[in-house]
This record gives structure tokens, C-alpha cells and sequence, in this order.
């Protein structure tokens, strides 16, 4: 009977296959460039800056007949959110 040789499995996270879209140059000159955004223009300006380009999302539940099930799903939601104890908020 021979041996079976095992090898370990490589294993890694789906996050890890993803292309990284910023170093962390990029996104500290970010948080620079917003802070002083937000320090030099007043908030309606700052509020403009950071929306532009943006495009609203359109749900596609109401194409799928299910706009009332998301009502009642959102109107739970919303209830449940109500009662959620502060200290437990990740943040």
C-alpha cells in the first residue's frame, strides 16, 4: 500500500483576490484634501464637492413587483432600530 503525501491547503480570503483600488498614500492624502474641504468651505459647498458626480440608485423592486414585501421589511427594520442600545453600536 503506498503513503498518500498531504499537502496544506492555501487558503485565503475572497477579499484578498480583489484588486485594491487605493494605497495608503492615496487615501491619507484623501482624508487630508476632505478635511481641509471641510475646513475652508462653508457646509453646502463641502456637501456639493463631495456629491458631484454621483447618481442616485434606482431600486429594482418595484420592476419586481415586490414593493409592497419591502415596505413591510423596512417598516420592521425601522422598529427594530428604534430599540437598539446604544452601547452595543459598533462606533
Amino acid at each position: 500500500m503506498e503513503a498518500s503525501i498531504m499537502l496544506p491547503l492555501e487558503r485565503t480570503s475572497s477579499i484578498e483576490r480583489e484588486p485594491r483600488t487605493l494605497n495608503i498614500n492615496q487615501i491619507q492624502s484623501a482624508r487630508e484634501l476632505a478635511i481641509y474641504i471641510l475646513n475652508t468651505k462653508t457646509i453646502e459647498e463641502a456637501s456639493r464637492i463631495f456629491t458631484e458626480g454621483l447618481q442616485p440608485v434606482v431600486s429594482a423592486a418595484p420592476k419586481m413587483g415586490l414593493g409592497e414585501e419591502v415596505e413591510v421589511l423596512d417598516s420592521k427594520v425601522a422598529s427594530v432600530a428604534a430599540f437598539r442600545d446604544i452601547a452595543s453600536a459598533p462606533f
